[in-house]
């Protein structure tokens, strides 16, 4: 389907949601930029490949003035970059956290912080990339969700910021995806296994889920519509119907309650 063209920027756009993100608009006839630490081991073709460490704001700048010299602007904003965290809070060391939140949530900010000034005169949107499981937390993974808690929380405010410039900030929660993410995540190295004799099961199960999941290519092209709205909404999920009620109980029942049925989920006594 070929669309009037927007400039468009994916970061972690070398594989998984973002690589299938960027391919679709491309094909759909936009100017894409994707981002990848190594963008020589991943040219795509339509998609223009940039290197990008969302970390270091340096790098984050360098490959939007690339953009700038190239487009002149920037219509999209894909905030994708993110790495997965598995291990039980009392197990995960400061570096270990750190890490996440270096790439989940100050990698977002980053890259804002450096094309929001490319977007002020036209508008356009930004489409942040959080997680069902930044709804609620998930045994296990209280790192990784609280960084898409905090991202979440920070696309609110962007979009109450930017919304008097014509900027529409969207945050898209995705449920279990067939990616890469069970051979990328982060586990952590201190486990005591007879204290948190559930983990290793926990974490096979979450693997099976993801390995069993859909297709991200259905991810691409809900951003496909949403950059055509006049006035996107503030929140998206693609998920199953199982994950999107999931999200829909989590705002009706006591706290307990809904716990006590993500733990019976994961076989948590």
């Amino acid at each position: 389907m070929k669309t009037s063209q927007k400039v468009v920027l994916v970061t972690g756009g070398s594989s998984g949601i973002g690589q299938a993100v960027a391919r679709y608009l491309a094909d759909c006839g936009h100017s894409v930029y994707a981002t990848s630490r190594k963008p020589e081991v991943h040219l795509q073709g339509k998609v223009k490949m940039l290197a990008m460490d969302v970390a270091d704001f340096t790098s984050v700048e360098k490959a939007v003035t690339t953009i700038k010299e190239a487009e002149g602007r920037l219509d999209v904003l894909v905030n994708n970059a993110g790495l997965g965290m598995a291990g039980p809070l009392e197990s995960t060391s400061q570096e270990e956290a750190e890490e996440i939140f270096k790439t989940n949530v100050f990698g977002v900010l980053n890259v804002c912080r450096a094309t929001v000034p490319l977007m002020r005169d036209h508008g356009g949107n930004i489409i942040n990339i959080t997680s069902i499981g930044g709804r609620f937390g998930l045994p296990y993974r209280g790192i990784y969700c609280s960084s898409k808690f905090a991202v979440a929380g920070m696309s609110e405010t962007l979009s109450m910021e930017l919304r008097q410039f014509g900027i529409h900030v969207c945050i898209l929660e995705p449920g279990d995806f067939k990616t890469n993410i069970n051979a990328n995540r982060k586990v952590a190295q201190d486990v005591n296994h007879n204290v948190y004799p559930r983990f290793e099961q926990a974490l096979e199960q979450v693997n099976e889920e993801v390995a069993g999941a859909q297709d991200p290519i259905l991810i691409a092209k809900q951003i496909e519509k949403i950059i055509h709205k006049r006035r996107p909404r503030l929140y998206y999920q693609v998920a199953t119907p199982t994950q999107r009620l999931s999200v829909f109980l989590k705002r009706i029942l006591p706290g307990r309650m809904f716990e006590r049925l993500i733990m019976n989920h994961y076989n948590m006594k």
